[in-house]
């Protein structure tokens, strides 16, 4: 288990005082890449073997939101690997040890000069060790998106957002998503499904449909083709 510890704050809220929702993939993600950092592989071990860690999907469960000046931590350890899949758990709790926020995500070891799947090695393996999953419900990774969903947006990837890739960073997908959102709505859950990412100069349609209790939003291309898909549940 690898963990960070933060304090909430100013520029990490938004109107209502409480942690934006952003916050929660970038702040799982940093911990994510951190902890491979401690164990030696981190991004110095892999990219010269022309490998990353590519986020495939996330379910953040929220139970609550942490405030303006709270002080957490972030906690993150992998529970699964399998073949070039690895499973990591995430959990952020306050300083009395509430637990407030529960999630998952699925990364995909890659070969980045051949975008292929690559097996994560033994070395890795014996770094990273197993620990028990996190009790949560657990849904499929990939969304099914609703049909006639409505185009409300359309924008152009800057630099400004990208990652070292030059992909719009993952996290960037929900801080865009939420946009489309009701501000004063209160979210349980974030699930996100990438499936091809977003770069540099593209230019994206954002697609929109509410069913019951659920926003989706989706990211695609000029033609429609699904890149990312997010589904927010109130």
């Amino acid at each position: 288990m690898y963990e960070v510890s933060y304090r909430v704050r100013f520029s990490d809220i938004g109107r209502n005082n409480k942690l934006r929702l952003y916050n929660l993939p970038k702040w799982f993600q940093d911990s994510s890449i951190e902890h491979s950092e401690s164990l030696g592989v981190g991004i110095p071990f892999l990219a010269p073997r022309n490998l990353a860690w590519l986020l495939t999907s996330w379910q953040i469960d929220i139970i609550r939101l942490p405030e303006y000046n709270e002080c957490v931590q972030v906690r993150t350890w992998p529970f699964d690997f399998k073949g070039a899949f690895g499973y990591r758990n995430y959990e952020m709790r306050t300083s009395d040890g509430e637990v407030i926020v529960r999630s998952y995500a699925i990364w995909l070891h890659t070969d980045v000069a051949k975008m292929k799947p690559a097996k994560t090695s033994d070395e890795e393996l014996k770094r990273y060790g197993f620990s028990p999953r996190l009790e949560m419900e657990y849904t499929p990774r990939k969304i099914s998106l609703p049909d006639e969903m409505q185009t409300v947006d359309r924008l152009v990837v800057q630099e400004h957002s990208a990652d070292m890739y030059q992909h719009l960073n993952n996290a960037m997908y929900v801080d865009i998503a939420s946009d489309y959102l009701p501000q004063e709505a209160e979210i349980k859950r974030i699930r996100v499904d990438y499936r091809k990412q977003m770069k540099v100069g593209d230019t994206m349609l954002i697609l929109q449909k509410w069913v019951d209790e659920k926003c989706y939003i989706a990211f695609c291309n000029e033609n429609k083709e699904m890149h990312v898909s997010t589904e927010f549940t109130f």
